[in-house]
């Protein structure tokens, strides 16, 4: 299905290509044949010679990497003026994720590139701190999205370069495609407020520490020196601060305009629909927050905030606050204002459950908070299972996770297998009383139940082409 004004695109939706080729499926694989040959070069020879991580190095990278299929290889969505945007249910409901608006794509590449420059690229930090900050710009640069198509392939070649010139190797193929767009996708739609920031950003850094190695000998060791390190790390510069005050608004507009949408009562999913619309608005441009737009979004979030109905639906109400802080915000940005941090708002499912009880961690309530619990318990369980002879058991209970991992629900001949994992765990001396098997319980308990409780019901049906395939 073609996406409406995608100049990237013929009238089929295949991308325009210097091979001829009007197949979707034989163009995605003369790109792979092309560009993954042209990827493992640029990695040979170190990236782009004197690059700074701005638009021109990122431009340079996709050029490089998809001038063998593309005409358009090395334009940016500005070229083109494509917007779009891509569904997800990473956290076990449906979301949908959006990118930098495509007229800004150059300005924020040089905001993250002049960021990381600030920082020595990285350059004598710990493989810990490495991967921590390597996580916080990879969120970046994926948000810019930069490109129609190629993004992660342009991403991976510049982290490759980034960790060689701050003495580490970053391989990607130690990590799995499922493993790399889970924890992408978690740290787009941000499910933790800016007070806790770096758990949105906590999948990357985990995936980040199983990719990096330190470059053995002087070379390697004399990146790392810590004496080359910026420290403290830098305060981010303002064009940062806007950009993630600007998300911030963004991925809670869209759920707020959500859950407006499908609560009961009349009115409500024209209004649901316009707050959406208005969203989008705003993102393309923040002075369309100015006027009665900026009372629309707080209406709509004590709407949630005050109606009895939503008193058991956390994340929405935690949802609809940090709606009220971001939107002062991106009024502040459009008034040209100096942008003011607000007061903190802490997540309630997410955290303050958790630190009432600090002794005694809290079972999970969500889809969100059972999918990391379950995966490490049922990691700990099958070790044990295939400890004591249960290889099978053990096996199949590690297949569950790997598709826990991909979506947050356990289904079908998932259900079964896993049914038959725990039966021999709870048989084995020792383990039935064990907190990993606890764990997998009382993950399993909510994994088992389709997540429509934890907001307010699914997204708004929004035109969405996506951005890559």
């Amino acid at each position: 299905m073609a996406v409406l004004n995608d100049r990237f695109s013929d009238e089929n939706g295949v991308r325009l290509n210097k091979l001829g080729i009007t197949n979707k499926e034989d163009l995605a694989q003369a790109e792979s044949d092309s560009s993954i040959p042209r990827l493992k070069l640029v990695n040979t020879q170190g990236g782009i010679q004197g690059g700074k991580y701005d638009q021109a190095h990122l431009k340079q990278v996709h050029e490089r990497l998809f001038s063998g299929v593309y005409q358009w290889a090395g334009e940016t969505r500005a070229d083109r003026e494509f917007q779009g945007h891509k569904d997800t249910r990473v956290t076990g409901f449906r979301e949908t994720m959006t990118y930098a608006p495509h007229k800004e794509i150059p300005e924020r590449l040089d905001a993250i590139g002049a960021q990381l420059n600030s920082e020595n690229n990285l350059k004598g930090l710990s493989a810990e701190k490495f991967a921590e900050r390597a996580a916080y710009y990879l969120d970046q640069y994926n948000h810019a999205h930069a490109f129609r198509d190629g993004n992660g392939r342009t991403i991976q070649a510049t982290f490759t370069q980034l960790g060689k010139e701050a003495g580490y190797d970053v391989d990607f193929n130690r990590a799995s495609p499922e493993i790399l767009n889970r924890s992408r996708d978690l740290a787009i739609v941000r499910q933790y407020p800016p007070a806790e920031a770096a758990k949105n950003l906590q999948p990357l850094k985990e995936m980040f520490q199983k990719i990096i190695t330190p470059t053995p000998g002087a070379i390697g060791e004399g990146l790392r020196d810590p004496r080359q390190a910026v420290t403290p790390t830098p305060e981010l510069s303002p064009a940062m601060k806007a950009v993630d005050a600007r998300r911030e608004f963004e991925v809670t507009g869209y759920r707020v305009a959500s859950v407006v949408a499908n609560m009961p009562g009349p009115g409500n999913r024209e209004q649901g629909i316009r707050l959406g619309q208005q969203v989008e608005a705003v993102n393309l441009d923040p002075k369309a927050i100015q006027g009665k737009s900026i009372t629309e979004f707080q209406q709509a979030a004590d709407k949630i905030l005050k109606h009895p109905a939503m008193k058991d639906t956390p994340l929405d109400l935690a949802d609809a606050q940090r709606l009220k802080a971001a939107s002062v915000q991106v009024l502040q940005l459009a008034e040209g204002k100096e942008l003011v941090a607000l007061p903190a708002q802490r997540q309630p499912a997410a955290s303050a459950a958790r630190s009432s009880t600090p002794s005694v961690p809290a079972a999970p309530r969500t889809h969100a908070e059972a999918q990391p619990v379950f995966a490490t318990a049922a990691r700990e369980v099958a070790k044990a299972l295939e400890a004591h002879g249960q290889a099978a058991a053990g096996a199949g209970l590690r297949e569950v996770a790997k598709d826990v991992a991909r979506n947050p629900v356990i289904v079908g001949p998932n259900a079964e297998s896993f049914r038959r994992s725990l039966d021999a765990a709870e048989k084995l001396p020792g383990l039935g009383t064990s907190k990993h098997l606890e764990d997998l319980r009382n993950s399993a308990r909510v994994l088992t139940t389709v997540p429509v409780q934890e907001r307010g019901s699914s997204a708004i049906g929004r035109s969405s082409g996506g951005i890559e395939r």
